[in-house]
């Protein structure tokens, strides 16, 4: 399952007339000051699917993707309003609204099944997580309380349909916080992990590829063999952070990790390789051209990888083109191809289905949120229809 963070908050830097938009849980840090720290606790509740605005409104970005299958996919998206969960039932031909809520961001999905599907949020006020469930195909979805411990809502992994795991910041704003649930997402318990921070250009990250088996990213990496019980710090490769991570087995791994800047040269863009499960890590997108920014990557098997971003042409008169992009891997990290993806002006979630070539990919454009479909792990890339919430 994939398992990337998007909050609302944009590290935003205008850079030679362009605007550079990328997730940032440093931007999250930064506000801690004058963002309450005592966590508001949710009351588990019901709520009917495509509660909320009466008015359509359009989708200003999709920042979540979760594909259980070739024809069943959910996404979160945002729009003037608030946020909503959006769902395909025919691969992305036609997607309705599910859910709609004023209330949280939807920053991660993981679903499992073309019944369960698992968001994570947060409140629009930043001052505590929730999760949102659905067990029958997204008719009705619950939200169920998250711990005290978890402040922020961060990064979902789903090992399989009962055990799922999450991270995010802690209530002092500094640390990473990892809760975990084993009856599907209604009850979550505060685990106890070694202290981990993240850098301000990436979020933490976390993939389990079985329920004993578990990875979070941030300045270093944790593991886990035993579900938990105990905990492993790994240092991070050349002392770059990792962000959002996959681990498409209890061995192989995937992790990317951006650097922005006021001067594009200066951006950097990193992707790494473990085959130990997290233990070593391996930089193998050494000096990519023109790629400003990687923020979720999606491995269909152990050899195959898509990662989705943005690049950017330069102009001389200042002003830069932005466009989405992707890289693939078909050799396990060892040569990666880039393909861009011109309907995007950058790509923010993607996930890409097991035994297939099917990927799904959300982001946005100068007119609003796009979705995009490719049947060939990312080389090439079609728009489909959005709807209003």
């Amino acid at each position: 399952m994939d398992r990337q963070w998007h909050p609302r908050h944009w590290l935003n830097a205008v850079t030679s007339g362009r605007t550079t938009r990328w997730r940032a849980v440093g931007t999250v840090s930064a506000i801690a000051g004058i963002v309450a720290s005592a966590a508001v606790a949710i009351a588990a509740s019901a709520v009917p699917a495509a509660a909320g605005p009466t008015a359509p409104t359009a989708l200003s970005a999709v920042t979540a993707v979760s594909c259980a299958s070739a024809t069943r996919c959910w996404a979160g998206a945002m729009d003037a309003k608030g946020s909503v969960i959006i769902a395909t039932v025919d691969g992305g031909a036609a997607w309705r609204v599910e859910y709609a809520t004023a209330r949280y961001d939807i920053a991660a999905l993981d679903c499992t099944s073309a019944a369960h599907c698992l968001a994570i949020g947060y409140l629009a006020e930043g001052s505590s997580a929730a999760f949102l469930e659905t067990t029958d195909g997204g008719t009705v979805w619950s939200v169920h309380a998250a711990p005290r411990s978890l402040a922020l809502a961060g990064a979902l992994s789903c090992a399989n349909g009962s055990d799922c795991w999450a991270v995010g910041l802690a209530d002092n704003r500094v640390d990473a916080a990892v809760a975990r649930t084993t009856d599907g997402g209604r009850v979550w318990t505060p685990e106890s992990i070694p202290a981990l921070v993240t850098a301000m250009s990436s979020p933490f990250g976390i993939s389990c590829a079985s329920a004993a088996d578990c990875l979070v990213t941030g300045d270093a990496a944790l593991t886990t063999t035993n579900g938990g019980k105990t905990w492993t710090k790994h240092a991070a490769a050349g002392e770059v952070p990792l962000g959002p991570v996959t681990c498409p087995s209890t061995r192989d791994c995937y992790a990317v990790f951006n650097v922005t800047s006021a001067v594009p040269s200066n951006e950097q863009t990193y992707l790494y390789t473990s085959t130990n499960g997290g233990v070593n890590w391996k930089d193998v997108l050494p000096n990519p051209r023109h790629v400003a920014g990687l923020g979720a990557i999606s491995c269909p098997s152990t050899s195959t990888c898509v990662a989705v971003g943005y690049g950017y042409t330069p102009r001389g008169n200042g002003t830069d083109t932005l466009y989405g992009l992707s890289e693939l891997t078909s050799t396990s990290g060892r040569h990666w191809a880039e393909n861009t993806a011109t309907k995007a002006q950058a790509l923010f979630a993607d996930s890409c289905v097991v035994k297939t070539r099917d990927c799904i990919a959300g982001g946005e454009t100068g007119a609003g949120a796009v979705i995009l479909k490719s049947v060939n792990d990312g080389v090439t890339w079609t728009s489909e229809p959005l709807p209003r919430a």
